[in-house]
């Protein structure tokens, strides 16, 4: 025999809600009924026996006794369960245990007080529902209707205790209007007004607004209103909406845009992020502090390894940029082993990144966007990647590694200037610098190698070093471009004299043998052009002009400039030069001492043609300088004496030495410096032909000297007369 169940009563079109969701009532059918879910339109087919059983466990009831639930509850069953706090989920959970028991219980004993008492007692013996005092029957029985009405969820059963309180609004419309308006004119403009500076407008306005309408003033706050009422307003503000006003709309997209991680590149060198940055530290050079280093770093996006880098002190420019990039695609077998004499201590694990990466992601800085950058791409079979501006989200691994490298170093060091002065408070970075850039350099170095590239790396989870090799394993190592290549692309090319002494830059000199072998071959003081490296200034380069090769010459100074950079020096010797000390009292005695020389200048140029007499003399008398400027140590006497034996030990027969000095000579002076010819048309004294040389000797004329009386010839040549023969 067969019972058929009366279906329940259920009206076409209206809703109930089964295990709590909420579905349309259809049409019948000839086994039972088809209902919609509201929520996204799915059908389900109940039997009218299936109907009956869900009435009477309560798992369909209709939406009026849904809704019918008070609205905290409602509210609470719209929001996460875990969005609650967890006082609220424990005391959910501790409810549940209580209207569980409840509804383990058969249904005509549910609402019997004898059955349901000792059914919350032993609940409240139990883990969660200790948790909670034990509740009453009525108590027990409104969480436990609450909880059915709501469809079995525990969200019905979270406490409402925060809801509680007056919840009218403390402040009348008018008077949140004007905090509003103030908010307009101060806060979200250009100017970037305070909350402060808002909070003393929005005053001002509703005491005017009070005093013109005759409103009665808030007294909320001892001031009409408090500086909380205007950040809740200002939190219920959109965020875009404030800083479209206050920062443009372009800042507002970007600051407001999706951030994600960057991509992550296909294998090692297949993009390569390039950025710079200012370190956190004062770097000081025997004692002259140079200020704070740029650091310019490229990192492989695939493997997070830091593949080169460089820091200068000369700002962020293409050669910084080039520097970095010449010294990620070269080995460093070398640079380590300088590096390691240099600490005097080695390197725990190699470096082994070079190569040209495929794609090189640079921002939008002019160093970036030179002709120079595009040659190098080409040289080196490498894309240039322009990334928009203001996303450095896009190049997240790079931006990331600057905040690791200060924080995990450079915060540690002497002279640090921390990210934030207000943690610095009064620490003097300046006097406490105590590293040079050598030291810098070398920390750095060391850092990268022995730490960065071989710690686990939290986004990949994987060693860098160790990624990088199994990337290069899988697609097959790159090989370093040749030097010959990448050295012009960053070399300094200048003019200048090859000497003895080699080549000279910037007070730098280098020489060698090749360099002599050069200068013996183009010969001496040639131009030359000559090739500077400017990371490594111990080797120097001269363009040979006949076959076009380059010469190397080594650096002709202290080991300690080698191991600075081109720019590191040139800031170095800037530093210095203006450290020294000017002393004022010698620096003005050498201006006295030119300024003296200057003032004899201007007093031989004010003569006017007035000339010494021992000089009128000698333009006169045509005799030698040194009779008129030494006349007076002239000793006729003394001069014609004769000279005694150099002999030891012979008697000295030589007179004492004249005290006015060594001119013994007799001074001949001519009567007449242009004698007339005689008949024959011969000169005074001139051999005349056919005749002897006694005849010629016979007729030399002859003249008094003045000084002794006695005649004497005249020579056979004189100033300004030479002879024919």
């Amino acid at each position: 025999m067969t019972v058929h169940t009366a279906p329940p009563r259920l009206v076409c079109g209206s809703k109930v809600r089964v295990h709590g969701r909420l579905y349309v009532v259809g049409e019948m059918t000839t086994i039972g009924r088809i209902f919609t879910a509201a929520d996204d339109g799915s059908e389900i087919s109940l039997s009218f026996g299936r109907q009956n059983e869900l009435v009477r466990s309560q798992k369909m009831v209709s939406e009026s006794q849904y809704e019918a639930l008070p609205p905290s509850v409602l509210a609470n069953l719209k929001r996460d369960f875990g969005s609650f706090s967890t006082s609220q989920q424990i005391i959910a959970k501790a409810r549940y245990a209580y209207v569980r028991k409840i509804y383990d219980l058969p249904a005509q004993w549910r609402d019997k007080k004898q059955w349901v008492d000792p059914a919350l007692a032993s609940a409240s013996q139990g883990d969660p529902g200790n948790l909670i005092d034990c509740p009453s029957f009525r108590q027990g029985r409104s969480w436990y209707l609450r909880w059915l009405a709501a469809g079995f969820d525990i969200r019905a059963l979270v406490s409402d205790t925060p809801a509680r309180g007056n919840r009218a609004e403390r402040y009348e419309p008018w008077v949140i209007e004007e905090i509003n308006n103030a908010i307009d004119e101060v806060y979200a403009t250009r100017l970037k007004g305070s909350v402060r500076q808002t909070l003393l407008r929005a005053r001002s306005r509703i005491r005017c607004r009070a005093n013109a309408e005759h409103r009665q003033l808030p007294r909320k706050a001892k001031n009409v209103i408090g500086r909380k009422i205007v950040e809740n307003t200002l939190a219920k503000r959109e965020e875009w909406e404030l800083l479209v006003k206050r920062e443009g709309r372009h800042e507002a997209d970007r600051l407001l845009r999706l951030k994600g991680a960057g991509p992550p590149g296909d294998y090692p060198l297949a993009e390569v992020e390039a950025d710079h940055t200012q370190l956190d530290v004062i770097v000081a050079e025997n004692g002259v502090v140079l200020g704070k280093p740029y650091f310019t770093v490229l990192i492989d996006r695939y493997s997070r390894m830091i593949i080169g880098f460089t820091i200068s002190f000369a700002a962020p420019s293409w050669v910084s940029v080039m520097e970095a990039l010449r010294h990620a695609v070269l080995p460093k077998e070398q640079e380590l082993r300088k590096w390691a004499e240099y600490g005097q201590a080695p390197f725990v694990f190699d470096w082994p990144c070079f190569g040209a990466p495929d794609c090189l992601a640079i921002d939008q800085g002019p160093e970036f966007l030179s002709a120079s950058m595009t040659a190098t791409a080409s040289c080196l079979n490498m894309r240039i990647l322009q990334l928009p501006r203001a996303s450095g989200d896009k190049k997240g691994k790079v931006e990331s590694n600057f905040k690791r490298i200060n924080k995990e170093l450079f915060h540690l060091l002497d002279g640090t200037t921390l990210s934030n002065p207000q943690m610095r408070k009064r620490y003097d970075s300046q006097k406490e610098a105590k590293f040079s850039i050598s030291d810098v350099r070398y920390l750095t170095t060391r850092w990268v190698v022995d730490h960065h590239n071989r710690e686990k790396h939290p986004g990949t989870g994987e060693i860098p070093a160790e990624r990088w090799r199994e990337g290069m394993d899988e697609v097959g190592e790159k090989p370093a471009p040749p030097s010959e290549l990448i050295a012009p692309l960053v070399g300094k090319v200048v003019p200048r004299k090859l000497r003895d002494d080699g080549v000279r830059y910037n007070k730098l000199r280098w020489n060698s043998n090749a360099f002599r072998a050069l200068r013996n071959r183009i010969g001496f003081s040639c131009d030359v052009l000559i090739r500077i490296d400017p990371l490594d200034l111990g080797t120097a380069y001269i363009l040979d002009p006949d076959d076009h090769t380059w010469v190397e010459g080594q650096l002709m100074a202290e080991s300690s400039i080698e191991l600075l950079t081109l720019r590191q020096y040139e800031h170095l010797r800037k530093i210095l030069d203006d450290a020294q000390v000017v002393d004022d009292d010698y620096e003005l005695k050498l201006a006295q001492g030119l300024q003296r020389i200057w003032d004899f200048v201007d007093s031989v140029r004010k003569r006017h043609g007035v000339v010494p007499k021992h000089i009128a003399a000698f333009i006169t008398e045509g005799s030698r300088p040194v009779e008129h400027i030494h006349s007076d140590r002239i000793d006729p006497d003394a001069s014609s004496l004769p000279i005694s034996s150099h002999e030891i030990d012979a008697p000295s027969t030589s007179p004492p030495p004249d005290p006015n000095g060594p001119y013994r000579d007799v001074i001949i002076h001519p009567t007449n410096p242009y004698p007339p010819r005689d008949g024959d048309g011969y000169y005074p004294g001139e051999i005349r032909p056919g005749r002897s040389d006694s005849e010629n000797t016979g007729n030399k004329p002859t003249h008094t000297d003045r000084n002794t009386g006695s005649p004497t010839e005249v020579p056979a040549t004189y100033p300004g007369r030479h002879r024919n023969h």
